[in-house]
């Protein structure tokens, strides 16, 4: 039973968000963590009559890591690829060639789950959300500076200007990653800009849910200069400490859930996507517009937040405050 039902969302992946079909030449490329994963995407893919070509690499627990040169071509080689990934290969300079080169890529994180395609956040109406979503990501662009704050203490803000709002639905595209259900409007803020507190009340996706005490994240010109709480908080410090690189204490995302169907269950596409939640995340932002190539790239997801494009509130909560067509 649980075959069929991950089989229903492979097809979504394939046909819905990839638009795959006839001869479409489509690179699944997964690790030695999530092979397991992988049949029923073949099956899907041959369902539709797509050129199916199946690429292991080793793969890795830590996001943000660059891919060889060897996966970097084949990607460019295709009409389509699936990121099927324990870590997240959005941020890595072979995703971008790809898109650069035209190529359309689903990056599918944490897909070392057995329970992967069963996850709620797959129910989503990706079409419905997709004005909301483009309708944001349109707001961040036009705005010149963002401000985050929110019950918990959180009081942050960036120049956003010049900066260009990604729209994340979901469906495969030449311009920018589908990462599958995992729906945001997100940029990369301007670097050095950021002054404030961040304080994480929800999760830390690749480290923890926050269960006890928030993690205070104090940013002076764009970068974490201390993390501070409990359990989470060390557990933060002791991994951006262990990449032996000061930029990944970039301030390198701004970001907003837009998911209803995902709640917070400590997994990376689920984390961020939850509708309303806002992420400002540390180290690269290269590859989202940004300048910044650090060893790592971690989002901080937080609720219940206040977002502010130019002194004017655009999200309350849940509440988006924008015209959606």
């Amino acid at each position: 039973m649980d075959a069929l039902r991950k089989l229903v969302n492979a097809r979504k992946v394939v046909r819905l968000l990839g638009n795959a079909g006839r001869e479409s030449q489509v690179l699944v490329l997964y690790d030695l963590y999530t092979a397991h994963n992988v049949e029923v995407l073949a099956i899907a893919l041959s369902e539709v009559g797509a050129e199916v070509n199946l690429m292991q690499i080793e793969g890795s627990a830590r996001h943000g890591g660059q891919l060889s040169q060897i996966a970097a071509e084949a990607m460019k080689a295709s009409d389509l690829v699936i990121g099927l990934t324990r870590a997240n290969i959005a941020h890595t300079q072979a995703r971008q060639e790809a898109t650069g080169a035209g190529v359309g890529v689903i990056v599918l994180p944490e897909s070392h789950q057995s329970d992967f395609f069963l996850a709620e956040g797959w129910q989503a109406d990706f079409v419905a959300l997709r004005p909301c979503i483009e309708r944001l990501a349109g707001a961040l662009t036009e705005a010149a500076t963002a401000r985050v704050t929110s019950p918990h203490g959180t009081d942050v803000t960036m120049s956003i200007a010049g900066r260009c709002g990604r729209a994340l639905h979901g469906f495969a595209n030449t311009v920018d990653i589908s990462a599958g259900y995992c729906l945001e409007a997100s940029l990369a803020p301007v670097e050095g800009t950021a002054e404030g507190v961040i304080v994480v009340n929800a999760s830390i996706p690749g480290v923890a849910l926050i269960r006890e005490q928030p993690v205070r994240i104090h940013v002076e010109k764009g970068m974490a200069v201390a993390i501070e709480g409990g359990v989470e908080a060390r557990l933060f410090r002791d991994l951006l400490q262990s990449f032996g690189d000061p930029l990944v204490y970039n301030l390198g995302e701004l970001g907003i859930g837009m998911n209803p169907s995902c709640t917070l269950d400590g997994t990376m596409l689920s984390d961020e996507s939850v509708y309303g939640s806002v992420q400002l995340a540390l180290g690269t932002s290269a590859y989202i517009g940004g300048t910044v190539r650090a060893a790592a790239h971690y989002d901080t997801i937080l609720t219940d937040a206040t977002l502010e494009l130019d002194g004017h509130t655009v999200l309350r909560g849940t509440n988006l405050l924008l015209e959606c067509a």
